[in-house]
């Protein structure tokens, strides 16, 4: 639909234009892969990955025509998501005696898992977390790193923030603002300003993202994943079940429901 109306507003295309959309097409493709090392095949299971292409090519041309505001904008876009009711702890939202457990492995500079977060979490959570069926634990790893250490200074700052129990709020925010991978978007000022828009105490935040032991469990939390069988993100485990990639809706949901109903939770 965007590619029609934008074509109905502009009925001569130039071929410069079409090269532009060409490219934007072909990297809105390969944003939607999950985000590895080697970058192998994804879903290792029937869920399927899904289907937004049309919003990520839209989203895609607008970056091309200068509009969109990547990390380094010093505007914070605030997250259309609510966690209001919900029983928080730390990385974790839901009842502890959710009958399906979701672990999500992410890494906070991956394209893929920034589409998860905005367009499926909130729906898990309404669907599936507030009735209670599942409990959401966030596992943040750094496995897109490369001659810099972006993914680990922004995993370092939601644990900080998960100290002062604002993990998801800066969660969130990180990546309804996520900026570009491994180009310095993701910067010292950039934390910040997502902490201030946490409404993180701060000196308590930057004296925790200033220890020299913060990194550590990050990294240890990372081997353990890969061993474990996760080498991309997003990864779902889903009661002890991987699932490789960005989910499609509805099968996951057939899935939970068939989950939940199996192992109901306790009255």
């Amino acid at each position: 639909m965007l590619t029609a109306m934008a074509r109905s507003a502009a009925p001569v295309v130039s071929r410069r234009d079409r090269r532009a959309q060409a490219r934007a097409e072909h990297a809105v493709a390969d944003s939607r892969r999950p985000h590895h090392r080697s970058r192998p095949a994804a879903w290792r299971s029937p869920i399927v990955l899904t289907s937004a292409g049309a919003l990520l090519v839209g989203i895609a041309l607008v970056a091309l025509a200068g509009g969109f505001k990547v990390g380094a904008s010093s505007e914070v876009l605030p997250p259309d998501t609510s966690y209001v009711g919900l029983a928080v702890d730390g990385a974790s939202v839901g009842s502890a005696s959710a009958p399906v457990v979701i672990t999500v492995y992410s890494d906070f500079q991956c394209p893929a898992c920034k589409l998860f977060v905005t367009t499926e979490l909130p729906s898990l959570l309404r669907d599936f977390v507030r009735p209670g069926l599942v409990r959401i634990e966030s596992a943040d790893i750094n496995i897109l790193d490369r001659g810099g250490s972006e993914s680990l200074d922004l995993a370092a700052g939601a644990a900080c923030a998960a100290d002062q129990n604002r993990y998801w709020l800066y969660h969130d925010l990180v990546f309804w603002n996520q900026g570009r991978e491994n180009r310095g978007d993701h910067d010292a000022a950039f934390i910040r300003r997502i902490a201030d828009a946490a409404g993180l105490d701060r000196p308590a935040f930057d004296a925790c993202v200033a220890r020299t032991d913060i990194g550590q469990p990050i990294r240890t939390r990372t081997t353990a994943a890969a061993a474990s069988g996760v080498t991309a993100t997003p990864t779902l485990r889903i009661n002890g079940k991987l699932f490789t990639g960005v989910p499609d809706y509805a099968a996951l949901s057939a899935l939970l429901h068939t989950l939940s109903a199996a192992s109901p939770a306790p009255s």
